[in-house]
């Protein structure tokens, strides 16, 4: 059936609208910007000034421009000051001048820091859950073609989705025990069907759901058997870093903006800085002033 193959500009979040089959988008963007985390901070500041040098200004006010180029820059911007976030609050040796080590995800330690916390949520959560998902995928329909549809559709804002359905859920529950519930479990099936369509009959549509929440379900079953601290601010803003940096536009995708990028900015760890915090705000309420929240798809 339909292959695997994930590609490095999927990973790294190069193109916007990204819509890879090969995994589906559990591992866009979110590989390259935690690998980006872990880099020296010279890097990092070279791409700062390589996105501050694309910014484009209104030749009449010499203002900065309330553009689609302008909102994505500010938001990878956005990106990168979490990503700086993580590599300073990583507690692990640093080598100089060199990429730290990859996050051991079965260490129990890396539990303790963001970085730590956000690679075993998307290890666990979203690459170790694909390869059963696209499995399940392919016997249900059958057909190369469709498969590799679906694949592409899961890659237009599911996996954010999920996510964002997740961080919601989250914030309501006061115990491990309620998220283990079949009215949970139905909460982001729910939230997930209302923004999810595959193209094809509603009963694909729904099959396909039901895979991808059953599979994500499972792997949050293991997380908390393993004693992952769940609940609590900590998780909730390694979810919110992962819905960010996983969503492949959020100016099309306002529950991301609202429900992971608002609460980063406004972390009282200071994630994101001001300087960019005030521009993302002009830029993306200057948005949805003039077009409205767009529907995700």
């Amino acid at each position: 059936m339909t292959g695997n193959t994930h590609r490095a500009n999927c990973a790294d979040a190069k193109r916007p609208g990204c819509r890879c089959s090969g995994c589906g988008g559990s591992l866009h963007g979110w590989q390259g910007w935690t690998s980006l985390a872990g880099d020296p901070p010279r890097i990092r500041d070279e791409r700062r000034r390589q996105l501050e040098g694309t910014l484009e200004t209104d030749r009449r006010s010499g203002n900065l421009s309330l553009n689609t180029n302008n909102r994505r820059i500010y938001l990878n911007l956005a990106r990168l000051d979490v990503a700086d976030h993580l590599w300073a609050t990583d507690p692990r040796p640093k080598p100089d001048d060199r990429p730290a080590s990859d996050v051991d995800t079965t260490d129990p330690t890396s539990e303790s820091f963001d970085l730590g916390r956000l690679n075993v949520l998307a290890v666990s959560l979203m690459e170790e859950t694909w390869p059963d998902i696209s499995t399940d995928i392919d016997n249900l329909v059958r057909s190369d073609p469709a498969a590799r549809e679906i694949k592409k559709r899961l890659a237009n804002h599911a996996w954010c989705g999920l996510l964002v359905a997740l961080i919601q859920l989250l914030e309501r529950v006061n115990d491990a025990v309620d998220v283990l519930t079949g009215t949970a479990r139905q909460f982001i099936k729910d939230n997930l069907s209302r923004h999810f369509t595959t193209g094809f009959p509603r009963a694909v549509t729904d099959a396909v759901i039901d895979i991808v929440v059953d599979r994500t379900w499972s792997a949050l079953e293991r997380i908390l058997e393993a004693h992952f601290p769940l609940l609590g601010a900590d998780t909730l803003r390694a979810l919110r870093m992962l819905a960010v940096f996983t969503c492949p536009s959020v100016e099309r995708h306002p529950e991301v903006y609202r429900h992971a990028v608002e609460p980063l900015m406004d972390d009282a760890h200071k994630v994101v800085s001001e300087e960019v915090r005030t521009q993302v705000i002009v830029l993306f309420t200057e948005w949805w002033r003039r077009r409205g929240p767009e529907p995700v798809g």
